[in-house]
């Protein structure tokens, strides 16, 4: 009885990189995140500076050992998918987006840079309809740093006058 029966197909090998990089990344969390500053022998924030680096770790192991436990069931079925021209321009695009969504997060600030990242994913995944793209790019990054800063009381990077802005209209 074989227990594995998958093929080297580019999804096992790109689930299997990401889950050797996610174990390591658990491995050597203390040399990837840097001790928090601390102001009078106590540190800034109420929580360790680890907690989501390891977070998203754990949750990526645990994604790519399901897809790659579902795949052993198929029993390695093969499909037939080509590598075209516009598959390889949309994948160039996208991280060409996401390039563009670390590049402006210091100067633009988080609700901004988060706005136009997701507006660009949103057209770039064929949505249409201009309020749906709205909706969604300026609902979906103010409810994220929200709950980002109000409720785990995490520090992103944003423009003065929005933080001015968000503390005069939340009063605090």
């Amino acid at each position: 009885m074989k227990i594995f029966n998958l093929r080297a197909t580019s999804e096992i090998v790109v689930l299997t990189v990401l889950l050797a990089l996610s174990l390591l990344g658990l491995l050597f969390m203390n040399s990837l995140v840097a001790e928090p500053k601390l102001l009078f022998g106590r540190s800034l924030s109420a929580l360790e500076p680890s907690l989501f680096p390891s977070i998203i770790f754990i949750l990526l192991a645990l994604l790519c050992t399901v897809l790659l436990v579902l795949l052993n069931q198929q029993g390695g079925h093969e499909y037939k998918s080509h590598l075209s021209s516009s598959r390889v321009s949309r994948g160039v695009v996208f991280f060409g987006i996401l390039i563009l969504y670390a590049l402006t997060m210091q100067p633009f600030g988080f609700l901004i840079s988060s706005a136009i990242a997701v507006a660009l994913l949103s057209l770039q995944m064929g949505n249409r309809s201009i309020w749906q793209v709205a909706l969604l790019s300026l609902g979906g990054p103010a409810l994220l740093y929200l709950a980002a800063t109000r409720l785990l009381a995490v520090s992103l990077p944003e423009l003065h006058i929005i933080e001015l802005a968000y503390t005069r209209l939340l009063g605090g």
